[in-house]
């Protein structure tokens, strides 16, 4: 009998070893990984980025423990709807919820041209178009026969790359409902952001501002990283010094962090 109990116990254990190692380890991953907000400073994966004073809103709304939205910070959402470049652009800053799952596949999955293994699915194949008004210098462009449309670059030092689809009724003219943004922060394996725009436009129109959208957000991101900071409490009254001191060949990083 007690043979028999233990016999039962082994197998009774066996499904739980294979559950810790499989999706109750990757929620163990989770908790560790998942971003905090803490005096300030936003912390995702390793990465310290300060924020200041959030704006209530996301505070009781939006769950930041993946992504946040950087207009949540005061100061930024000022700077960023008087930004030239980014005014119009929303901004997430995101991780990917794997450490195996890297901000470069996040970003290959999200530009995949066809569906590994193959879907059964009329508009998840991509083909490269050359029709002129499609076109952005600098970038590739896929159709899939179905107005959605990514756009990947030639040769940029910035991993990204853009999904948009065009409107129903003029997409004859290239009118573009929807852009989407993927950048890939290069100081942290895991770390992805994501600018969308509504009605940017026609590609004529929106896709020259394609390069000048990914840098700025790298460089806003970049100028608010304080990880390697050693001062974090001197944020509080005058965060830009140090900022500016460790990024001198930033170009247009001249952010007012103390309002």
């Amino acid at each position: 009998m007690r043979f028999f109990l233990f016999v039962i116990s082994l197998i009774a254990s066996e499904p739980a070893r294979a559950d810790v190692s499989g999706y109750a380890a990757f929620l163990q991953e989770e908790q560790v990984l998942e971003n905090k907000f803490e005096d300030g400073v936003m912390h995702v994966n390793g990465r310290m980025f300060w924020m200041g004073d959030l704006h209530e809103w996301p505070k009781a709304t939006h769950d930041y423990r993946v992504s946040f939205i950087v207009r949540s910070s005061i100061w930024l959402r000022e700077f960023l709807d008087n930004d030239p470049v980014l005014k119009y652009q929303d901004f997430v800053l995101r991780r990917t919820q794997d450490t195996s799952f890297t901000g470069a596949r996040y970003l290959a999955s999200q530009m995949e041209l066809a569906p590994d293994p193959s879907l059964d699915c009329k508009t998840c194949f991509y083909d490269a178009t050359l029709d002129p008004i499609l076109q952005v210098e600098g970038y590739d462009t896929y159709s899939n026969g179905f107005r959605s449309l990514l756009f990947v670059p030639n040769d940029s030092a910035i991993a990204h790359g853009f999904r948009c689809s065009l409107t129903r009724e003029n997409s004859q003219a290239g009118q573009l409902d929807i852009c989407s943004v993927i950048v890939v922060y290069p100081y942290a394996t895991n770390i992805v952001f994501n600018g969308r725009r509504h009605h940017p436009g026609t590609v004529l129109e929106y896709g020259p501002k394609f390069a000048a959208i990914a840098k700025r957000m790298l460089e806003v991101i970049i100028c608010i990283d304080i990880t390697n900071d050693q001062s974090i409490e001197d944020y509080a009254d005058s965060p830009s010094s140090g900022i500016l001191e460790n990024n001198p060949n930033l170009t247009g990083c001249r952010i007012d962090m103390t309002s």
